[in-house]
């Protein structure tokens, strides 16, 4: 289950890195996807490689035993490479090109030395390597290496992204890279498990050995959460679809009472056209505050003019607006415009904002004791003055 896990990873990342690659354009942002593709593909290929099968496949032709893991991790290496260079685009790309040139050197002489200790180590092909060779100080040596270089990689590419997540414009973005800074912690870790737990056993000479694949859970977890964090922009909005038609839903259905008092006083205001709130909640809300915007500028003057002094100066704006609306709908049924200025709450010129408003004012319009008290007072004047 966990080899096929590993190849469905490795193949999901080379696919989409495969695509991405070859259909970016050549400016600063494409760049950037350019070092993103370059990772994931460096990434599935290293996990293809280093995954059991592939290792004892290839153990019957290589030169060297673990060839085969020497450039599994010559990959992860050069993935942790191109993911730092991301981080570098991203939040000061005037400083990429210095990377590129400085840890492409240090990434060269550390796949030289590795190569060297790997070979001078004189080992013997096994799955078990980090086990087997733990008292070995070549091997780790080898080992302490490829964890300090992807630890200093991956910790500069967390670093520059939990500085840019503050900034990014869109939710889906948001959750997207902190999904990706959450590989990122992980990918130390798993670098970690790889390159300190020997470490740990040759100074000590405690065996830190476990026949649970350790690396490979953490590894398929990495890769997880890199995948999600890349691609959630893509598709997060397919996946909120249904929590923005239940959000607009209730918004709706929490604006009826409202609705229902001002299209019985204005019928004119419903638009011709039947929009189903069950097919698109949310084109059907938009029109619902069109449509009770329309109503409230038609019957602001018919509210007595001294309604905010019967609601009261500390009282809730929304209390206030929804007030205002009682008393013009008395003023309105009874024919008395008092052409009298109540201006609105100021609310973001946006969907949420204006249907959350409004589900507040609907509220306070039927459930408030002070507009209550208000669409009271307006009758009783609305009678003396019609009297009069």
């Amino acid at each position: 289950m966990l080899h096929w896990l590993n190849y469905s990873a490795c193949a999901l990342a080379v696919g989409v890195a495969g695509y991405k690659l070859f259909r970016v354009r050549r400016d600063q942002r494409a760049l950037g996807l350019r070092y993103l593709s370059a990772f994931f593909l460096c990434m599935g290929l290293a996990m293809a490689i280093m995954a059991h099968p592939t290792l004892n496949l290839v153990s019957r032709f290589e030169p060297t035993p673990n060839t085969a893991r020497f450039v599994g991790n010559a990959l992860e290496m050069t993935a942790a490479y191109f993911l730092g260079a991301l981080g570098y685009s991203i939040a000061t790309p005037e400083h990429t090109k210095r990377w590129l040139r400085r840890y492409g050197i240090i990434l060269a002489g550390t796949i030289v030395l590795m190569a060297a200790m790997l070979i001078a180590a004189d080992t013997t092909y096994t799955l078990n390597f980090v086990n087997l060779y733990s008292d070995n100080p070549l091997v780790v040596g080898y080992l302490a290496a490829f964890f300090l270089y992807i630890t200093v990689c991956v910790a500069a590419f967390a670093r520059a992204i939990r500085r840019y997540v503050r900034h990014a414009e869109t939710t889906a973005l948001r959750v997207g890279l902190r999904f990706v800074v959450a590989g990122a912690v992980v990918g130390i870790i798993w670098a970690g498990w790889s390159g300190v737990r020997p470490v740990i056993t040759l100074l000590t000479g405690r065996s830190l050995a476990t026949v649970l694949p350790v690396g490979s859970v953490i590894g398929s977890l990495c890769m997880l959460l890199w995948l999600i964090g890349a691609t959630l922009t893509a598709w997060g909005t397919w996946l909120a679809a249904p929590l923005r038609w239940v959000r607009a839903f209730i918004r709706h259905r929490q604006t009826d009472p409202l609705w229902m008092a001002l299209r019985a006083a204005q019928p004119q205001i419903t638009l011709i056209a039947t929009t189903k709130v069950l097919r698109n909640a949310e084109f059907a809300l938009y029109r619902r505050v069109i449509e009770i915007r329309d109503a409230q500028l038609t019957l602001r003057p018919y509210a007595h003019p001294a309604v905010p002094q019967w609601v009261g100066p500390t009282a809730d704006p929304a209390t206030l607006e929804a007030a205002v609306i009682a008393a013009s709908l008395i003023g309105y049924a009874a024919g008395r415009n008092y052409d009298a200025e109540h201006p609105f709450h100021d609310v973001d010129p946006s969907l949420a904002s204006e249907s959350a408003w409004l589900a507040r004012v609907s509220r306070e319009f039927t459930k408030s004791a002070v507009v209550a008290r208000v669409r009271e007072r307006a009758a009783a004047e609305t009678a003396l003055d019609t009297a009069t």
